[in-house]
């Protein structure tokens, strides 16, 4: 059976007392969203499924009599949570004395809960566990609440507490069962039978916790953890502000939980682990390795429910990018309100208004309505092909993303603007942000030796800058450190993806590249490419003065590489100072020159003014 899969997931919001907060609305408007559209024609299933003029229509082609398909959308829920479901439906054409309507925890046709109703006027619940059919009403029952007819629209809703579950006909209850089955599965669908034509006009889900607080908030009615001394007189931090602390509780255990400005306990270190992010706690929970986000003073943002969350802030407001636990990413703000719903595959940090995602359509660009700027599928991820274990976050910047074309695309390196057009065309192995000098470095495969790269800078409509022929390019204030040669620690090497590769190998890729005998060439160059150091030094160093470098320049003596001379150069508007470290002519250190201490007993003579 075909499936099309969304995730939605709920926020609790700041207020005393946890509320059940509707999470989605789906009107089925347009396809935002990344559904299909009906096609008017029959998949192999017997089947047709879609969006069509402002519903998800459902269409049943077999024409045996009495069977049942649906065709479902994965949510991203919580099995620990309550949950409501809410449709509206209506039946568009075919039969009506068969039933159609919603089907919950369909893992596959053994395992499901199915609420039905007929244009006839009838509805029926039942469900399947381990294959085994129960009806939980005495079959079909007849009804006044719902309204019969073609094109009529009923509501039908359902709400699970624990394994409690309640029927709703028309904002009126009709059945209550308790049902426990094999287990929870987090979709909801549409079903219907032979030569039928449903569809959805409205989807609403609901989930909530009833938890207001952060577990161990200290406040009236809780008792304090006993386990930890209470001082006499709290140590205020040293922020001025409310912190994380934690807690040694024995080997390999640690609690963490917020203390205020004068040092005095908010919340009892009750968390495996905690942290402050743009002025809110973001907290593991002790068990299932769930993260919730609270305010500074404990009440709950986020319950934790959540497998990772990711903080970001765009235009003044935080936003939070959080996993479900069936592994759906969606979007919420700091007041605790769903901005997104949990329908991606991955989904970023918010920057300038835009959320780079996957969907079911693929890689792309969406607004904070969840309208694709740049549509998913027209382009790939970097991260994603080369298998790399932490990605950093994908940012628009100045309405440009820096962005890999699909393979049918040439599979390269590029930038693209808010409409979708290629600013800078994909023909390089990658791009960084914007330097100091707005401008980008780059790499590209080297010519005749295409397993390397080579690094070059290119200005913000992809002129050539500096040529790309070098192993390492940094920025540095308004001018680059650059290297000539292979990297001798192969990081300039092109390395196909290894699936097989553990975090051992890469420790051991990265303490070689330490052990690596360096035999480049350093320079430095200025931000249009001119030569500031030649390109000859055998090493280029920083300092903690981002104008301050020390040039090095070593001689074979013995067969043996060895320090020659040593340099303090500093840079500024393209004039250079040299003094020689090793014989420092201290009768320069007149009235009229400076000296500055870089740290130890390195220092830079400043030329006479």
């Amino acid at each position: 059976m075909k499936e099309i899969f969304f995730g939605i997931l709920v926020t609790i919001s700041m207020v005393a007392k946890a509320q059940k907060l509707e999470v989605v609305n789906y009107t089925f408007d347009d396809d935002r969203f990344g559904l299909t559209q009906f096609n008017n024609r029959m998949n192999t299933d017997s089947t047709d499924y879609g969006l069509q003029n402002g519903k998800y229509v459902y269409q049943v082609h077999n024409k045996k009599k009495g069977v049942t398909k649906w065709v479902t959308f994965s949510v991203g829920l919580s099995s620990s949570t309550s949950i409501g479901y809410k449709a509206s439906l209506t039946q568009l054409a075919g039969l009506q004395d068969y039933g159609y309507g919603m089907v919950l925890n369909a893992e596959n046709g053994n395992n499901y809960i199915m609420f039905g109703i007929s244009s006839s006027g009838y509805y029926m619940v039942n469900y399947g566990k381990a294959g085994i059919a129960t009806n939980v009403t005495k079959g079909w029952v007849k009804s006044s609440l719902i309204k019969t007819g073609l094109n009529a629209t009923n509501e039908i809703y359902v709400e699970k507490t624990g394994n409690t579950y309640q029927f709703f006909v028309n904002d009126v209850a009709v059945v209550s069962q308790q049902i426990s089955l094999a287990k929870f599965t987090p979709n909801v669908g549409l079903f219907a039978n032979s030569e039928m034509k449903v569809a959805f006009e409205q989807l609403q889900v609901h989930q909530w916790t009833g938890q207001a607080y952060s577990q161990g908030k200290i406040q009236p009615g809780y008792k304090p953890l006993t386990s930890l001394p209470v001082a006499a007189r709290p140590v205020p931090t040293q922020s001025k502000q409310t912190e994380v602390y934690s807690v040694n509780f024995g080997l390999y255990k640690s609690g963490y939980g917020l203390k205020d400005k004068d040092g005095f306990r908010l919340v009892d270190p009750v968390y495996r682990n905690g942290y402050i992010s743009e002025k809110f706690f973001i907290a593991e929970s002790d068990y299932g390795n769930l993260f919730g986000v609270y305010d500074l003073e404990g009440k709950v943002i986020i319950p934790p429910i959540m497998k990772a969350i990711k903080a970001s802030k765009s235009n003044g407001e935080v936003y939070f990018s959080c996993k479900s636990e069936s592994g759906f990413w969606g979007l919420i703000n700091q007041s605790g309100k769903t901005v997104l719903p949990f329908i991606y595959s991955y989904l970023d940090h918010v920057s300038e208004g835009h959320v780079y995602i996957k969907n079911s359509k693929g890689w792309g660009l969406v607004d904070l309505n969840g309208l694709p700027k740049i549509l998913p599928g027209t382009v790939d991820d970097k991260a994603e092909i080369e298998k790399v274990r932490y990605r950093f976050p994908v940012k628009l910047k100045d309405g440009r993303l820096i962005t890999k074309a699909k393979a049918g695309d040439g599979g390269k390196v590029g930038i693209m603007d808010l409409t979708g057009k290629w600013v800078i065309m994909p023909k390089y192995h990658s791009i960084n942000s914007l330097d100091t000098n707005q401008q980008y470095i780059a790499s590209a495969p080297k010519v005749g030796e295409t397993n390397r790269i080579v690094w070059g800078v290119i200005d913000k409509n992809g002129k050539e800058i500096i040529p790309f022929k070098y192993s390492s390019i940094s920025n540095q204030a308004k001018n680059y450190i650059v290297a000539e040669g292979n990297d001798p620690g192969g990081y300039d090497e092109i390395k196909s993806a290894d699936a097989e590769k553990d975090e051992e190998d890469e420790w051991d890729d990265l303490f070689e590249g330490f052990d690596a005998v360096e035999n480049r060439k350093w320079g430095v160059l200025t931000s249009n490419g001119a030569e500031l150091v030649p390109v000859k030094q055998s090493m280029v160093e920083i300092t903690n003065d981002k104008n301050v470098l020390i040039i090095n320049q070593n001689e074979i003596v013995g067969g043996k590489e060895k320090l020659k001379n040593s340099f303090l150069i500093r840079l500024k508007k393209q004039w250079l100072a040299w003094q020689h470290m090793m014989s420092l002519n201290t009768t320069l250190l007149s009235s009229r020159a400076g000296r500055k201490d870089l740290g130890g007993s390195c220092f830079l003579i400043f030329p006479e003014a």
